[in-house]
């Protein structure tokens, strides 16, 4: 079953999309460009697509739709229309939504008391991974 669009706004916020700043876009491209709505499902799957937690086939399952036909789909209900909004040279998909729209500052930043809490675990993690093992050791050693 696809998610209703509070459920879909609140997926987008938690992963940095400024909501209100989007469902603005969409309004002038619904006014300026189509001089219709945008249908509730488009809207949706362009808030899940900006996560970049889902892919088109996952999509296409949410929405029952066809996995063959979802990205020529999606792209004639919104994907054109936003390259010709944001005046991009490049095609606008499902899987290059949510790089364009950061490229294009429709994120916000992350709040600077997240990113002290995450990078000090961040860089214990990694380095964690990069020392190189008992065996490896044994291995250079030998060779």
């Amino acid at each position: 079953m696809a998610p209703s669009l509070c459920d879909a706004q609140k997926q987008a916020r938690n992963c940095g999309l400024d909501i209100s700043r989007l469902e603005a876009l969409l309004e002038a491209i619904e006014k300026n460009l189509i001089q219709r709505s945008l249908s509730e499902k488009y809207k949706i799957m362009a808030l899940l697509a900006a996560t970049g937690l889902y892919s088109a086939d996952d999509l296409a399952e949410m929405f029952n739709h066809s996995q063959k036909n979802l990205n020529a789909d999606f792209n004639k209900n919104l994907g054109s229309h936003l390259k010709d909004y944001l005046e991009l040279d490049e095609r606008v998909g499902i899987t290059s939504l949510r790089r364009v729209l950061f490229k294009k500052g429709y994120f916000v930043d992350i709040n600077d008391d997240e990113l002290v809490r995450v990078l000090p675990t961040r860089y214990v993690h990694n380095s964690q991974l990069e020392e190189p093992s008992a065996s490896d050791s044994i291995i250079n050693v030998q060779s």
